[in-house]
């Protein structure tokens, strides 16, 4: 396997300047009457000396002009991005995914796909998985007949990729004279404008990271807010409140009274008095209203009980603070 990777190596580095002599022979002919990235242009921009060194060296290699959904899953399609094509379809994820490899040619090999892993890096390409299929990000400019000229190393790098894996290779120009008519903006903007504005986005996107990320080491924080105790019910008799159920509310109250004291409506008084807890009047009182809530009560009456309630709920809460504190002195 070696021996083979070091003679196509061999002929690779010699059948280029081949190319290149007769390819800027005719640039000055043909550049400016076909697109830039296409095998037929001989031009500094053009592909035809990686198409014909494929050829030359005996790789099953043609041009199309069918749309990659349509071309056989069993073949590689080298796209060159100039605007008019589009990876993120539907129908180009697809054939990807049912097992079509794509050789994306992109401006400074920056590919935005909405799908397929985590890349990995070989060399100056991005082999990103998807499926049974996988897509290959190359630069767009590692194979033209300019860079060809002067380096040849990721040319190369593209070429082992696309070849071991015994494919029939298209170049696919399905978008490029549609490009030719329907131009946009930013195929008016050069290559090395092209460049600064993907730095420009890399950059905003460094910021954006930045600014988002914490500053400083966490403080842990020990205290924590005590919760309202009963807080639902409160929240129940609020509500009850506002639609004017006294009684409901009057009902919430009292028994969060009694299972604070552990007792029944019947024990209630006398385990007030047992304890001898102080208030014993306003305790009678709420005893007295207990017994008699079926009958009618304005909402002054129950406000008013209900205020009782809440204070002799704060003389448990003192007795139980007084409790402790005795507990931690024994101890």
């Amino acid at each position: 396997m070696k021996k083979k990777l070091s003679r196509d190596l061999i002929l690779f580095i010699i059948l280029i300047p081949l190319f290149l002599i007769g390819a800027f022979y005719l640039s000055s002919r043909v550049e400016n009457n076909l697109p830039s990235y296409i095998v037929d242009n001989k031009g500094r921009f053009g592909y035809s000396i990686f198409f014909q060194t494929l050829k030359e060296l005996k790789h099953p290699v043609d041009k199309t002009t069918a749309q990659v959904p349509s071309q056989d899953i069993n073949s590689v399609q080298i796209v060159a991005e100039t605007g008019g094509f589009n990876a993120n379809s539907e129908e180009v994820e697809a054939w990807i995914k049912n097992g079509g490899t794509l050789v994306y040619l992109t401006p400074v090999n920056i590919q935005f796909l909405a799908y397929g892993e985590v890349p990995e890096i070989k060399g100056s390409l991005k082999i990103y998985n998807h499926g049974k299929g996988k897509i290959i990000g190359a630069d767009i400019d590692s194979i033209t007949n300019k860079t060809l000229a002067l380096r040849k190393d990721k040319a190369y790098e593209l070429y082992s990729e696309i070849t071991v894996l015994n494919k029939k290779i298209y170049f696919n120009e399905s978008h490029m004279y549609v490009q030719k008519v329907q131009n946009t903006l930013w195929d008016f903007i050069p290559v090395q404008i092209k460049f600064i504005i993907y730095q420009l986005i890399f950059v905003l996107t460094a910021v954006i990271y930045y600014k988002s990320k914490r500053f400083g080491k966490p403080i842990p924080f020990y205290e924590e807010t005590e919760r309202t105790e009963n807080e639902y019910l409160y929240s129940a008799a609020a509500l009850y409140k506002q639609a004017e159920c006294w009684d409901l509310m009057f009902d919430i109250y009292y028994k969060s009274l009694l299972k604070e004291l552990n007792c029944s409506k019947e024990d209630f008084l006398k385990y007030w008095d047992r304890e001898k807890l102080p208030s014993l009047k306003k305790a009678e009182k709420v005893y007295e209203f207990a017994k008699k809530n079926n009958s009618k009560k304005s909402s002054k009456e129950y406000m008013h009980i209900i205020s009782t309630i809440e204070s002799l709920r704060k003389i448990l809460s003192k007795r139980r603070e007084l409790y402790w504190n005795t507990l931690k002195k024994i101890k």
